[in-house]
Formats: C-alpha cells, structure tokens, sequence
C-alpha cells in the first residue's frame, strides 16, 4: 500500500539531494522514486491540467444560471456641406460644413427564469464532470505508479543480477588463480588452465550484458520519474510479500473500489444527466431583461438640432419551440440510447473487473509459491555449490564439475530474482485493482 503524503516536501529534497550527491552515493527507495513521479511524470502533468480546466468549468455562471450583463456604447461624428429646401419655402438654405454628433450607451441585464430547467441539470453535469475528472486523475496516478514499480523492480532485478555476475566472476577469477598455482605444481594441466581461463572471459562478457541491461533499465526508469536520462543512481533492493487478504476481499473491494468501475459509473450519470438536459428543451424558454439607455444627438442643419432620451425598459420573452422537424424527438432518442450503452458499457466492465480481480489473486499466489520453491532450491544450489568447491580444494572434484556447480547456482540465483519481483509486481496489482494502491492520510 503507498501513502502520499508530503509529497511535494520528500520529491523537493530528494530531486536537490541526486543534485548534490554523487551517483553512488544516492539511494532511491520505491517510495521516493513514487514520490518523485507524482510531482515529475509527462503524462501526471497533462492530467493535471485536463482537472484543472474541469475545475474552472465547473461554476454555476457556466450552467446559465447567473444574469448576463453586457455594457455597449458609441460616438459618431460627421462633417458635410449641406443644402436643405423645406416644404413651402421656395428658397434654399446652404450650409457649409455641417456638423453632427451623436452618442449612445446602454447596459443591459438577460435573466432566464425558465428553461425547463436545463441550466440546473447542466451545473449537475458540470459537477459530474469535476468529479470523473478527479477519478480520471487517479486514474493516471495509478498508472503512473504502476509504470515507475515495474521499471524499479526491473532496476532492481538488473543490479542484483549484475552483483551476481560480479561475484561469479570474483569466485571464477579464484579458481584462475587456483590453478595457474596447482601448474605451477604439477598439479593441474594446461587444459585446466584453458578451461579456466575460458570460463572467466565468459563471466566479463555476462558482466557486460548484465551491466548493458541495467543501464538501459535505469533510463527507462529515470523517463518514468521525469529526472534526466542519463542520471544515475543505486535502488534499494529489499522488500518483503506481505499482501495477507484473501480472493473474497479482492473481488468485493474491487467491484466496490476499482477506479475503472468508478469512473464508468460515474460516465452513466453523466449520461443520464444528458437525457435531462436534452428533454428540458422541449419546455418553453422564459427570459426577463432589463436595460437603462441613454443617447444625445447634435445637427448644425436640420429640423432638430438637439435631442436627448434616457431611462430604463424592461420586459419578458418566452420562446416555445412548437415544432421543429422532429428534432427534439430525434435528440431525445439518441440520448436515451446513449445512456441505455454506457449502462451495458457498465456490466461489461463489472464482469471485466470481477475477472482481473480473481486472476490477479490467483496469479500473485502462485507467483508467491514459485518464489517459495526457488527459495528452496537456491538453498539447495548454495549447499551444493559449497561441498563442490571443498571438494574441488582438495582435489577430488575436477574444473568441469566446480564450473557446472557454480553455474547451476547462477541460474537458479537469477531465477529466484525472477520470482521475487515478479511476485512483488503483482502484489501491486493486486492493490490497484482492490482501489488500495492509492491511501491519503488524514
């Protein structure tokens, strides 16, 4: 189970601590590393931002449920030679440069008193909208962590691996040794000296492949945390399998707790919210207005040369849609239909979850029982290992023999690596799927 909390405070240090110290001398544990995601992950960032554009969308000004104000205003100025002939005056009147002003300003207020109520069904889908968002994000948390676990292990299995090569090659380079003085002392043959010799340039080049994998496996760790690729670092390798709940807890949590489950029901309400707002449309439409305007006009030429009005009007509209080629009725059917898949979309991903969750039970323990089996033979492969190489000190086992015995404990050591991680990884998943990989801390 992860716990986050303080995150920002732990990934701020420990990102200024890799800075400060040397390579080898930093240490990640999985919940630093963890850690350091939350706050540096590409793809944790851009969820971050599709939440926070949910949260600015989610306000009740946005569902139309505030008044709207709009403030409008203007100025003209013209100037012209005029020449004006009035009604029973035979005789012309000439104006030369003519000018006229004129200005206006209004603000207006639009309320809608009534619209079937749409606009409250929209701030509900606003709202649910915040909220798939959130779990959304979580969503991503989970896969952000999932994804930095595995490549962690990974980063683990590699260095551990590699420290086995490295004590390989230490115990081949001893028997190296070993020989060139039994020759020395006619007590070993050229051939023994070959076949030593052979065996350790194969263990430089398994330290070479073993190395090659870890380096890789570190970069791709350091593009899950968002630290620079080249950075380099050691892993704390020790962990223990302690996941002690049973298939019951595992599938019930996960049918109550699974992210995936949450977030498609929540699409359903959403879905319903949709119906609603489309069956709100075929009310009718009450709006109430009101504005204050005022407006003053200016003429050299004319009847008028000064005007002037001010004050304020009001008023209702309603608008009812009486028919509109059967759109509304169209509307109203492809949103129930949508709502009636998310609903089958829903059982689905019940049956799915219900599935992933007693396999990743069944999987995580009889990975458990393969690691209980190579702990077992890892015991055994030590004991043998060590009785050929007393035997071979003294001369009753042969290079052949010793090389075999400690090339059989290699493979059986990595394949108990194997299955530790392995069966760590899927603890993990065993966690996400119950919606107890994520916990806040009160």
């Amino acid at each position: 189970m992860i716990k986050i909390k303080y995150i920002a405070i732990i990934a701020t240090l420990f990102v200024t601590s890799l800075k400060a110290q040397e390579p080898a001398d930093s240490t990640v544990t999985l919940d630093k590393a963890i850690s350091i995601a939350l706050i540096n992950n590409f793809d944790l960032k851009i969820a971050s931002n599709e939440l926070k554009q949910a949260q600015n969308s989610n306000s009740i000004g946005n569902a139309n449920l505030l008044p709207s104000v709009t403030l409008n205003g203007g100025a003209e100025y013209s100037k012209n030679d005029t020449e004006l002939e009035f009604t029973g005056n035979p005789n012309r009147e000439i104006i030369d440069d003519a000018t006229s002003s004129s200005y206006n300003a209004n603000v207006r207020v639009d309320y809608t008193l009534f619209d079937g109520l749409g606009n409250v069904y929209t701030l509900k889908k606003l709202r649910s909208s915040d909220e798939l968002q959130q779990t959304i994000y979580k969503q991503q948390m989970e896969l952000t962590m999932l994804e930095v676990i595995e490549n962690y292990y990974e980063v683990c299995r590699a260095q551990e691996n590699l420290n086995l090569a490295h004590e390989t090659m230490k115990i081949s380079r001893d028997r190296y040794n070993r020989v060139l003085d039994q020759k020395s002392y006619g007590q070993a043959s050229q051939l023994d000296v070959l076949n030593a010799e052979v065996d350790l340039n194969n263990d430089s080049t398994t330290i070479l492949n073993v190395e090659q994998s870890f380096l890789m496996s570190l970069k791709n760790l350091n593009v899950s945390l968002g630290l620079p690729v080249q950075q380099e670092y050691s892993v704390d390798e020790s962990f223990n399998l302690d996941y002690d709940k049973n298939a019951d807890y595992v599938i019930s949590s996960a049918m109550m707790n699974n992210s995936n489950l949450i977030s498609q029901q929540q699409q359903v309400n959403i879905k319903d919210l949709d119906v609603k707002i489309t069956k709100a449309q075929k009310y009718p439409t009450l709006q109430a207005y009101g504005q204050y305007a005022y407006s003053q006009q200016n003429n050299d030429a004319g009847l008028m040369k000064f005007s002037q009005t001010d004050g304020m009007t009001g008023g209702v509209t309603l608008k009812f849609n009486v028919f509109n080629g059967r759109q509304q009725h169209t509307n109203e059917q492809n949103a129930t239909l949508n709502l009636l898949s998310e609903q089958e979309r829903s059982n689905q991903i019940r049956a799915q979850i219900e599935r992933d969750a007693s396999n990743a039970y069944t999987d995580y323990i009889y990975k458990v029982r393969i690691v209980e089996l190579q702990q077992s033979s890892m015991g055994q492969a030590k004991l043998n290992f060590e009785q050929t190489k007393e035997m071979f000190q003294i001369g009753r086992v042969n290079s052949i023999e010793f090389r075999a015995a400690q090339q059989n404990l290699l493979n059986v050591a990595y394949q108990y690596n194997d299955a530790r991680f392995n069966a760590k990884v899927a603890e993990y998943y065993l966690l996400r799927i119950t919606g107890d990989l994520i916990k806040d801390e009160n």
